[in-house]
């Protein structure tokens, strides 16, 4: 589909013809001796020939997630108070904010991180998360645009709406989505904040370890929370980094 189009580069950084990061990442030149060599490594590349495309779908600002889920976390709040009351309602948006902890793990360790061993499913998985692997410092790319977000946003959705009814979903949706949004910020500080904090020092070490160490692609899978890193023995501690 010609709107759909990728770009060159992009194509070329899917298959890992360039630029190789020299980190365990998603390109290696050794192995592709052909590929296309680039003085300065870029941080970013275009992704869709179609300008609107790029620009619309396929980039976000830092504010988008709230943009985008803010009024429907603050409906979901009013919607738990006055069908559930104050100290039930909380209950379940920290529920939902659970909920949200453990599906950022499981697609960012099964999902993200899948294996490919041909060329689709490597470009595939490098659409998926091998971009921000290549390219970590995107500041464009760092939140999810509203064409990834909302395919996973309706079908949560939905499964809290149907299963749980109108009232405790929509509250638990509040939850789920603040903590997503909590996620999108965390993981865009880490790459583009100094922070001055013992915490705030530990959560970027954190995930850059998870980009950067000889553990890469193997621990380290919480963003927001390390307590299904815990739960599921994925958890490696943080430690000096060396120059």
């Amino acid at each position: 589909m010609a709107l759909l189009r990728y770009t060159e580069d992009c194509l070329n950084a899917g298959q890992g013809l360039w630029p190789a990061s020299g980190l365990g990442g998603w390109g290696d030149l050794e192995s592709n001796p052909n590929a296309p060599r680039r003085p300065d490594r870029p941080k970013t590349i275009r992704v869709f020939e179609n300008g609107f495309i790029e620009k619309v779908f396929a980039q976000a600002h830092p504010l988008t997630p709230i943009v985008w889920f803010g009024p429907f976390i603050a409906w979901g709040i009013y919607r738990g108070i006055v069908g559930l009351g104050g100290f039930a309602t909380v209950g379940v948006f920290l529920a939902g904010w659970l909920a949200w902890t453990f599906i950022e793990y499981l697609l960012h360790r099964f999902l993200f991180h899948i294996g490919a061993h041909d060329e689709k499913s490597r470009f595939r998985a490098f659409m998926m998360h091998g971009y921000h692997h290549e390219f970590p410092n995107d500041k464009m790319r760092l939140v999810a645009p509203p064409l990834m977000s909302w395919t996973l946003a309706v079908p949560i959705f939905a499964l809290y709406y149907f299963v749980l009814g109108p009232t405790t979903g929509v509250a638990m949706f509040a939850g789920t989505a603040t903590g997503y949004v909590a996620y999108d910020w965390i993981h865009y500080y880490a790459h583009h904040f100094r922070p001055r904090t013992r915490f705030g020092k530990w959560i970027k070490s954190y995930h850059l370890l998870h980009h950067f160490d000889e553990l890469h692609g193997t621990k380290r899978y919480g963003v927001s929370s390390p307590i299904w890193d815990f739960v599921f023995r994925t958890y490696a501690p943080v430690r000096a980094r060396k120059d």
